[in-house]
């Protein structure tokens, strides 16, 4: 199965690691693009391996058609499945944000995806390039411009450059900053005849504190209105089962770390050992970031060589949503702990 969408006729490609579309799971895989390199093909072949552990299943590597030094690069997940009325040629998963693109333009398209996701979409037709990240950043996206117009962008700052972005081997008279792209909005470029961009808009799609727009298409039904507790209780019970059933929709067998259904024990000595790596891979020296993931890593790494199980949901992020810390039992007033989780959602 082909990791990129393309539809020649229309001269629109896509490379995403998405969970997107009318409804969709959970997915993980690894996106890779250069806009106006200076590097040899065998030096970008190379920047895009670093992220190969994104997606085991399949790989492809390609320059554009018609464009100069413009590449694309994709590790490819097996997982998504979608629901929406569109003719189409391929099993790529992300196919459905093309047809969306072509019916809606690109900032309904990216407010119509009810899920997870990064995509890079090219437009050769109109000379585009399209940038787009979830409203919550969950899928992770890196940038980086220079003052001549070379655009890089990966799922990974490591992973685009002969060390990763940071240090990245092109011609410029100012260092160019490696930024994570912000969540909730895309991004547009034109892209000129020697692969060079230029930004020219930089927008938010949605934000978590509005309806999104693709609710209008959700199989939930009418929910009931007020603020009696059984009201409310029914409510997030509604919306609980709905998010959980949406989830379970994938083309693998869907694993959850839940209390007490199996121990994973490792020593001190393994955890200090498994910092390095964490760090690497997080791409961050946070250190409250870095305690919280070592022992996420070290359960990952378990399940990877002791079972087939490649998608896992660990429920990251609902206590500090919903106040599941012990810390929040003595919490500030309402409604300044509003604003607090309001800022957490938006982070």
């Amino acid at each position: 199965m082909p990791p990129f969408a393309h539809t020649p006729e229309k001269g629109v490609t896509l490379i995403s690691p998405p969970s997107a579309g009318a409804e969709t799971s959970a997915d993980m895989c690894g996106i890779w693009a250069l806009f106006g390199s200076d590097d040899c093909l065998s030096t970008q072949c190379t920047c895009a391996m670093k992220i190969a552990h994104r997606g085991p299943d399949a790989f492809r590597f390609e320059n554009v058609n018609g464009f100069t030094n413009c590449c694309f690069g994709f590790h490819r997940l097996a997982i998504l499945k979608e629901k929406f009325d569109f003719n189409y040629q391929t099993k790529v998963d992300g196919e459905i944000l093309l047809h969306l693109y072509e019916r809606f333009g690109i900032e309904k398209m990216a407010s119509l995806l009810d899920g997870v996701f990064a995509f890079v979409l090219l437009d050769t037709a109109n000379r585009k390039v399209f940038l787009g990240r979830d409203t919550y950043g969950v899928r992770p996206m890196f940038r980086m411009l220079t003052d001549d117009g070379f655009l890089a962008v990966c799922s990974e700052a490591k992973g685009t450059g002969a060390a990763g972005l940071t240090e990245i081997t092109h011609s410029m008279a100012t260092p160019a900053e490696v930024i994570p792209f912000l969540p909730g909005h895309f991004e547009v470029f034109n892209l000129k005849a020697n692969g060079k961009v230029e930004s020219v808009q930089l927008d938010r799609f949605h934000s978590c504190t509005d309806e999104p727009a693709h609710a209008v298409y959700d199989s939930v039904p009418a929910l009931p209105s007020g603020f009696e507790l059984e009201t409310v209780k029914g409510t997030i019970r509604t919306l609980f089962e709905n998010a959980v059933r949406k989830r379970l929709m994938a083309h693998r067998r869907i694993g959850c770390l839940l209390s007490e259904h199996h121990e994973v024990n490792f020593t001190p000595e393994e955890g200090i050992r498994a910092v390095q790596e964490v760090i690497f891979h997080l791409e961050t020296y946070d250190i409250t970031t870095i305690r919280a993931s070592v022992g996420m890593y070290l359960i990952s790494k378990y399940i990877r060589e002791k079972t087939d199980s490649v998608v896992i949901f660990s429920g990251e992020g609902s206590d500090e949503l919903t106040q599941g810390y012990l810390y929040f039992h003595k919490a500030r007033p309402m409604p300044r702990l509003l604003k607090m989780q309001l800022r957490i959602a938006n982070a």
